[in-house]
């Protein structure tokens, strides 16, 4: 089975392995890329939070307006989301309170943290981008030593590459300084991996 299978089958049991510890509002509507098979082998992996209700309508990740801010974003790199990213979220489904999206709390995202393994081992990406904090907290507990490290920079982790950024919100992009730093981090991506 080549990585592209292997990851649609790992998609379509991810519910199972978080459903039986979790008893928190959750709605397991799957979210996930839908251009796994336009990939090229080894893609840059994109994660962010977790999926809001405009993802699980449209189960697809980053398609709200932190999905055009990432979209711009992008563009200044000079790669192709659909080709050169894979973007996954660091809880894969919509963490709710009342009828509102909530950001994902610790245990979520630890128990998220074994899922970005596994996708990671199955990607075995050329880049791991991390964007914003709860991307951040979920790979700190796979690698505690990401915590030390500044925003808006590229490192090498454990034989891992991986970028640390702001997370594209509309409440953080409207930020002149963040806005600022998102566009040099994606600038410079395209320095370094584009054609």
């Amino acid at each position: 089975m080549n990585w592209k299978e292997e990851l649609k089958d790992f998609y379509k049991r991810r519910a199972d392995f978080i459903r039986k510890d979790i008893s928190e509002k959750i709605d397991f509507t799957d979210v996930f890329d839908p251009f796994i098979d336009e990939k090229v082998d080894n893609p840059i992996m994109i994660i962010g939070e977790a999926p809001g209700e405009n993802e699980v309508k449209k189960q697809e990740p980053f398609v709200g307006k932190a999905g055009e801010n990432l979209n711009y974003l992008i563009s200044l790199s000079g790669l192709d989301r659909k080709k050169d990213f894979l973007i996954t979220n660091a809880f894969p489904f919509r963490t709710i309170e009342g009828k509102k999206n909530r950001t994902p709390k610790a245990s979520e995202l630890k128990k998220g943290s074994f899922l970005l393994k596994k996708e990671i081992e199955i990607i075995k990406p050329k880049l791991i981008l991390l964007l914003g904090n709860s991307s951040i907290k979920a790979f700190s507990y796979l690698y505690p030593e990401v915590k030390k490290l500044k925003k808006c920079g590229f490192y090498k982790l454990n034989g891992l590459k991986i970028g640390i950024c702001y997370h594209p919100s509309p409440l953080a992009f409207n930020r002149k300084e963040i806005r600022s730093s998102l566009e040099k981090f994606f600038k410079k991506l395209g320095e370094e991996y584009g054609g």
